[in-house]
């Protein structure tokens, strides 16, 4: 929407430190036509209704007005107006809205939204409708175009009485207004149209037609004193003061063009409304406005709204308003680039046509202004003494400037300044100045010696932006591109630059806080930099900001604090503000700043902003002065009204589904049917100081669990809100930053489908917990018959177990002695026990190798199997334990594993019964065998040794005796030892005589044989 911005400046003083100034002077005037959006350029009247809308009557129908956009409402076939055009507007008492149409009679819109119409069907005398108002019993008067008549509550139409001898038919009514008495006064287009209602009858006023030949009354209203104002057309304007007839003189365009709309501020002020323009009555004084847009405008209507906003309905300019500026402008038609403020508050003003001086708003020249007359001064400054230090871009370079000698010095590269291109001087020290050029750096010293710093010296880039002094008494050297350079007692301690942290090489401004904290500006945005000991230390770390923070641009130009708790900011954006504990904490956590607010034009900021090299102030009485490309401006925050009027915050309509509702605040709840997919809300804000900074905040409870950050957007959307009641809520933030007193709400209810009502999942549920206890059921069942058919299993498993057992075990038991079987059943590890004595057998095959060579392996094996079996079941009959057969070989013990007393003489029957084996077998066997049998007693150890392949096995001096006796043994015998011999010696068994015989490994040995 386009919107044309224009400053009204008269030349009147003002009590700002200027002098005063007319009554229209703080204000800013902002017009909108049918090239910002209204349905075209007459605007036939306009009222602020209590819903805080601006409604403006136009030959399009009505249009509504939020600051932002227009919505025009008229007859069409969505809805059940009846009009196409409004000319006058009512808001009454019960706040039903009356609309005058041009050739449709007169309409009521009631708060509901429903309308109701009145035509000459219903007894209006004429279909047009030119004026209307309401008197102190609530009658509504109506104006027509050939003849008035009123409606009372209760509905009759009344068509009032004329006095005799006036004309009563054929007039067409102009204005209607109901005095502070509740009189009614009606003006007409006729001759002599001047009437007041009393007594049942309009009568005429005897003071005017005293006065006056013939007059066309134009408009008329009643001051704060009682007293009425009245256009009488070209005539001027007139003054009913106590019944008493008064010409005004104001020697203004009131004099001579009718007036056509009147309006009395709360102060008192008169405004009047022209057919050319506006003119304002402020104690006691006659002011024109020479603002363009309104002189050259008829006036139809002025109103003020509740924030103190002066509107306009015109003729030819649409409407207009009014607005109280925060900025007061100075226009200078050349740039400003510097402004510095003395001891006695004058103003001194560095501009590209010179320096300019200001006491109050008075300019004051002087020997400093005539010398610098159109030289392009860069930057200006106040010494210890009060003097002013110019920079010039050309020379004569520096100037110092003394106001109480009137006497001026300077200093060029004739003097031995870096450069003649002066940017900015300051003073650090009584008569020394550090100044700043395009081409170095210059100190010139108290005696008026120079010392210049270059790249030869250490200043690396020699285009210096700025010099700060610090409350270390470091210089801080700002450069374009080169970042900063720290200086003490005129040398470069220390060089920072984006490497060290800084958020930019190119410094426009470095300042400090009142906490000693550094604020640089740069080409690439600000950074902040905590206190710290400059004269020993370089900074440590850099809080950087940028847009990225919320600052709407990079490049910063300076940062300003004020008087109170906010900053400054200048940049290519514009002026802006914001709090400084927000701007501080976005610098320590990277936030973004949600309080900035940019200036402009609606503010009184009539100017195209400020320029990079630009130094804006805070004066001595904590007014801001800001240096524009086009003069200067000033903002006094003390004297600045933040507006206390809440804003106003409403619903206006709703989109489910891409089908439009308008909104009405009585309307009960919005349905949404299942399976709504998107709901899209619209709102505004009414708040018309700045209604393009109004921000808002909203949620929708069940489903957002906190209101939005603030935004502008006067749309939010909702996709699959879930089933159930919502409250939509939203607040409005006016552009001071104030919310709205209560948030405007909106209830949901979002229908579900079945599958998402309470009792679908009441019976899922059930059906779930039916079927789980089913499922368990037969779960169990088939766990149950599973486990029967397991233990059927388990059953023959553990039957087939044991009988696998039995044969391990017995398989165990063939192969180990009882004792020491169940001994590795219990646990399997190495078994060994010492006997003290035990008998030992060893058999042996008489030439096996010669016999079993005529045989094959299989008829060998079978036989040494059948005659070993014998000897196994022998074994076991008589207490022996069959240790192994190794080959042909056969031994056996007796005694162990477990002792036995007769085991002497056990194995001396077993030898004899291991022949008659022996024999027997020879009797049917194919191989003949025949066999020594040795005997041995005396102390073994038997065991196992080992966890795989148990072998129980016995070890000793007795079993090697025992081999060797069965080696010197002769075929068919038993050979025994002497310790078997001494066993058995007194027994009934029979031996041979001692044979004595050499043993291997024993020597002579005494033995014997068993006569059998």
């Amino acid at each position: 929407m386009k919107k044309c911005f224009f400053a009204v400046i008269f030349f009147v003083t003002l009590h700002f430190g200027f002098s005063q100034k007319t009554y229209l002077d703080n204000y800013v005037y902002q017009t909108w036509t049918s090239f910002g959006g209204l349905t075209g350029t007459m605007a036939t009247d306009i009222l602020q209704t209590k819903d805080g809308y601006i409604n403006i009557g136009t030959y399009e129908g009505l249009v509504r007005f939020d600051g932002v956009g227009f919505n025009t409402i008229r007859r069409a076939r969505t809805n059940d107006y009846k009009f196409s055009s409004v000319r006058a507007i009512l808001e009454d008492s019960n706040g039903n809205l009356w609309l005058g149409s041009n050739d449709e009679g007169v309409h009521k819109i009631m708060p509901d939204g429903s309308s109701k119409s009145i035509t000459t069907q219903n007894g209006l005398p004429n279909n047009s409708v030119r004026a209307l108002c309401e008197d102190r019993m609530g009658n509504i008067w109506i104006g027509t175009a050939a003849g008035v008549v009123y409606l009372t509550p209760k509905g009759h139409l009344i068509t009032p009485q004329f006095q005799a001898g006036t004309v009563s038919k054929g007039i067409i009514a102009v204005e209607l207004y109901c005095d502070s008495a509740g009189r009614v006064w009606l003006i007409t287009s006729n001759e002599d149209g001047l009437f007041l209602f009393s007594d049942g009858l309009f009568h005429t006023i005897p003071q005017i037609d005293k006065h006056f030949d013939s007059y066309f009354a134009t408009s008329i209203i009643q001051d704060l004193s009682g007293n009425f104002w009245i256009g009488m057309g070209d005539l001027g304007i007139v003054c009913l003061e106590d019944n008493e007839f008064k010409k005004i003189k104001t020697n203004t365009i009131l004099d001579s063009i009718p007036t056509w709309s009147m309006y009395v501020a709360p102060d008192g002020t008169i405004l009047f409304g022209t057919e050319h323009g506006v003119v304002s009555f402020y104690k006691g004084r006659f002011e024109e406005s020479h603002n363009k847009d309104l002189s050259s405008a008829k006036i139809n209507r002025i109103i003020r709204d509740r924030e103190g906003n002066i509107w306009f309905a015109s003729d030819r300019n649409g409407i207009g308003k009014l607005t109280h500026g925060k900025f007061q402008v100075t226009k200078l038609e050349t740039t400003v680039n510097a402004i510095a403020e003395d001891n006695v508050g004058r103003m001194w003003i560095a501009t590209d046509r010179g320096v300019r001086c200001f006491v109050g708003e008075k300019e004051i020249k002087n020997k400093l202004t005539e010398f610098t007359k159109d030289l392009r001064i860069r930057h200006v400054g106040i010494t210890f003494k009060s003097e002013i230090l110019a920079t010039c871009y050309t020379k004569p370079g520096l100037i110092l400037y003394d106001p109480r000698a009137a006497t001026i010095k300077n200093w060029t590269t004739d003097e031995g300044l870096a450069g003649n291109k002066v940017r900015l001087a300051i003073e650090t020290n009584p008569r020394e100045y550090y100044v700043g050029t395009t081409t170095g750096l210059s100190i010139i010293h108290n005696d008026g010696t120079i010392k210049n710093f270059k790249q030869a010296d250490g200043l690396e880039n020699e285009y210096v932006m700025w010099i700060h002094k610090d409350t270390n008494n470091v210089v801080w050297i700002g450069t374009d591109g080169g970042g900063i350079y720290l200086m003490k007692n005129e040398a470069i301690i220390a060089h920072i630059t984006s490497d060290d942290g800084l958020i930019g090489n190119v410094i426009f401004k470095i300042s400090q806080d009142s906490e000693g904290a550094y604020w640089i500006c740069t080409g690439s945005g600000i950074s902040y930099c905590r206190p710290f000991d400059s004269a020993h230390t370089v900074p440590s770390a850099f809080e950087n900001m940028n847009s990225d923070n919320g600052l709407g641009t990079d490049s910063v130009f300076q940062v300003i604090p004020d008087t109170s708790t906010d900053m400054w900011i200048t940049s290519n954006y514009g002026v802006a503000s914001v709090n400084k504990e927000e701007l501080l904490q976005s610098a320590h956590t990277g936030e973004k700043v949600l309080s900035l607010q940019y200036y402009s034009r609606n503010d009184g900021l009539d100017s195209d902003g400020p320029t990079s090299t630009s130094l804006s102030i805070c004066d001595l009485h904590g007014r801001l002065w800001f240096t524009m490309i086009d003069g200067f401006a000033v903002y006094d925050p003390i004297k600045i009204r933040e507006n206390p009027v809440l804003p106003l915050v409403h619903i206006e309509s709703v989109t489910i589904d891409n089908t439009k509702f308008d909104f009405n605040s009585k309307a009960h709840e919005f349905i949404l049917k299942p399976g709504t997919k998107r709901v899209e809300i619209q709102f505004t804000g009414l708040s018309f100081d700045a209604p393009e900074r109004i921000q808002f905040q909203h949620q929708l409870t069940n489903f957002e669990e906190k209101l939005s950050l603030p935004s502008k957007s006067r749309t939010v959307s909702y996709t699959n809100i879930s089933p159930g009641r919502h409250t939509f809520l939203v607040m409005a933030i006016n552009g001071e930053g104030v919310p709205s007193e209560e948030a405007c709400a909106m209830l949901f209810v979002q229908k579900p489908y079945f599958y998402q009502m309470p009792i679908f999942w009441v019976i899922t549920i059930i059906i779930f917990i039916n079927l789980i206890i089913a499922l368990f059921y037969f779960k169990q069942r088939k766990i149950k018959l599973e486990n029967i058919r397991l233990e059927g299993m388990v059953q023959v498993r553990t039957r087939e177990l044991a009988a696998e057992k039995d044969k391990s075990e017995q398989l165990l038991r063939a192969i180990l002695p009882d004792k020491i079987a169940d001994e590795l059943k219990d646990n399997v590890h190495s078994v060994a026990e010492a006997f003290t004595d035990v008998t030992l057998l060893f058999s042996d095959i008489v030439s096996f190798t010669k016999v079993s060579s005529n045989h094959s392996a299989s008829e060998i094996v079978s036989a040494l199997n059948d005659l070993f079996t014998r000897f196994d079941e022998r074994a076991k009959e008589m207490g022996v334990e069959k240790i192994k057969t190794i080959g042909d070989a056969y031994m056996a013990a007796c005694g162990v594993p477990s002792p036995n007393e007769k085991h002497a003489r056990i194995m001396v029957e077993f030898a004899k019964g291991m022949y008659k084996d022996l024999e027997d077998y020879n009797r049917c066997g194919k191989i003949q065998f025949n066999m020594r049998i040795g005997l041995n007693s005396g102390p073994v150890t038997a065991g196992v040794i080992g966890k795989t392949k148990f072998v129980y096995d016995v070890w000793g001096n007795t079993v090697n005796v025992a081999s060797r006796m069965e080696t010197a043994c002769s075929p068919g015998n038993i050979r025994v030892s002497q310790t078997v011999f001494e066993h058995l010696k007194d027994s009934d068994v029979k031996f041979t005589e001692p044979i004595e015989c050499e043993i291997k490994g024993k020597g002579k040995m005494v033995t014997y044989e068993v006569i059998q």
